[in-house]
Order: C-alpha cells, then sequence, then structure tokens
C-alpha cells in the first residue's frame, strides 16, 4: 500500500485550490464566454481551459495524483483540451506516491516535462520581514477594487479586460487586496487569501516602469505580517524555477523574505513535434 502524501504538501496544494475555487467562482459570465471558460472537478482535480486563449496560465489540471486521483483525470484533461483545439495547456503533477503513475499517464497521452517547473515555497509567518523600500503598501477597500485590478493587470501584461475579473476579489471573505505607491501613483499589486492556519501569496505583479524599486519585496512582507495578525501559522507562495541564462527576481525576492522551498512540481505539456 502506498505511503499518503506529506501533510505539508497537501496542505500547500489545498490553500491554493481553494484560493483558485474562488477565484474562479466570481468569473463574470460575459468575460467567461468571451474567452471559452470552461471549468469542472475531475476525479477531484480542478480542470481550468480557456479556448480562446493559448497561454498555460489559464489552461491547466491541478492536483492530478492527490486526494484519491489515481492520473485518470490527466487522461481525461488532455481529450477535454484537444476536443476544444487547445495544444497550449499544462498538467501539474506534484511529487506523492501517485506522482509516477500520473507522469506514466502524461507519456501515455503523448506529454512531455515542460522545461518550466513551479516551485512551491512555504515559510511560518512568525518575524515577518522588514524592507526598506520607497514605496508604501495599503491595502485597499471595495472603493478602490479597480484601482487594484488594474494595476495587477498591468503587472502581468494581461489583457485590460480581466480586471473587471480581478476587481471581484476585493472585499470577498478570505481575501486582502494591497496596492503598493510612489507617492499618489500606484506601481504593484498582490492578494492574501486566508483559511484556517494557512494563507496563499498571489496575484503580485508590479507595473514595468515602477520595478527595482522593492515593491514585490514589500508586498510580500506586508503579506506575511498580516496573516500573522490574522492567526496564520503557514504562509505559502509558487513562481517559476529560475531557466539557465535568465533573470529569476521574484525566485530571488521569495527566498529573501525566508521562505523555502517545499518542493518542486513539474509541468507536463504537449511533447514537441
Amino acid at each position: 500500500m502506498s505511503a499518503p502524501p506529506p501533510p505539508l504538501l497537501l496542505d500547500i496544494e489545498r490553500i491554493e485550490r481553494r484560493a483558485w475555487d474562488d477565484l474562479l467562482r466570481v468569473f463574470p459570465a460575459p468575460l467567461a464566454q468571451a474567452i471559452g471558460l470552461e471549468t469542472a472537478q475531475i476525479n477531484h482535480t480542478l480542470f481550468l481551459m480557456a479556448s480562446r486563449v493559448p497561454q498555460f496560465q489559464f489552461n491547466w489540471l491541478h492536483g492530478a495524483g492527490l486526494n484519491g486521483d489515481d492520473g485518470r483525470s490527466i487522461t481525461a484533461a488532455v481529450q477535454r483540451f484537444r476536443a476544444a483545439g487547445q495544444h497550449k495547456f499544462i498538467i501539474q503533477i506534484p511529487p506523492g506516491p501517485n506522482a509516477d503513475a500520473c507522469a506514466a499517464r502524461a507519456r501515455e497521452a503523448g506529454l512531455a516535462e515542460h522545461a518550466l517547473a513551479w516551485a512551491k515555497f512555504h515559510r511560518l509567518t512568525q518575524d515577518a520581514p522588514v524592507v526598506d523600500s520607497p514605496l508604501v503598501i495599503r491595502e485597499v477597500g471595495t472603493d478602490e477594487r479597480d484601482l487594484f485590478a488594474a494595476t495587477a493587470v498591468a503587472g502581468f501584461g494581461m489583457p485590460p479586460p480581466l480586471a473587471s475579473w480581478l476587481a471581484q476579489i476585493v472585499g470577498r471573505p478570505h481575501w486582502h487586496a494591497y496596492v503598493s505607491f510612489e507617492g499618489s501613483e500606484a506601481a504593484g499589486a498582490a492578494a492574501l487569501y486566508v483559511d484556517g492556519e494557512f494563507a496563499w501569496l498571489g496575484i503580485g505583479a508590479t507595473k514595468p516602469e515602477m520595478r527595482k524599486r522593492g515593491g514585490q519585496s514589500a508586498l510580500l512582507a506586508r503579506r506575511i505580517a498580516d496573516a500573522a495578525k490574522l492567526g496564520v501559522k503557514h504562509a505559502t507562495t509558487e513562481t517559476g524555477v529560475p531557466q539557465p541564462g535568465q533573470p529569476s527576481p521574484s525566485y530571488t525576492n521569495i527566498l529573501r523574505a525566508g521562505f523555502e522551498i517545499a518542493y518542486v512540481r513539474p509541468n507536463w505539456a504537449e511533447a514537441p513535434r
């Protein structure tokens, strides 16, 4: 009988899953229709597809091999992606007792491990870092939800219509939204999702012209400190594993904020033809 996944891995995957479940719950219907958005639970995994958006960040399967899934979710998800004509997708396979079975399923489906994997980070919230930055960090309320969303979208380089989606989380239960400012001008944005003793730090982005001012580090520090005040013990986040010859400021900033790598989660994608 296979051993269960480490509890910390399950907790880290669970908090990210709950944040995404809630994010997708508030996705505006007109926008969802415009991008061909589909979501589903496949054998306890979370399936997300935007058939009209050929980008990895909107087409993925989360949780393969966990919560009783033996990899059958991968076969079903790949079939759904291909039936919709979407070939820009990733299957996330976290380490665990079913990881090898899931990798075998992915290979059988014609996938290969992608060069870019996700580093999943964890730290305790006590002793939050102190960051010296000229930017001022402020938690924003519903009266500034559009500012938060527009800043995040600009930082990610996303299409402006997606701001109508991110605006929905401001003031929503479990969520805390932040904006960094240089004077009166918004520089960056980030979110904190809290559930029990765990918090997920996500949606962190800085506008291109405002980078290299310590903004990401300041937003990380503020969210860690606020999570501690809310009674949260564990904070988690993620970013791509650095690629050879490419800068990795997010990876470096996360480590500098006191996070440690909990594990690396490979991504599987269509094999090159």
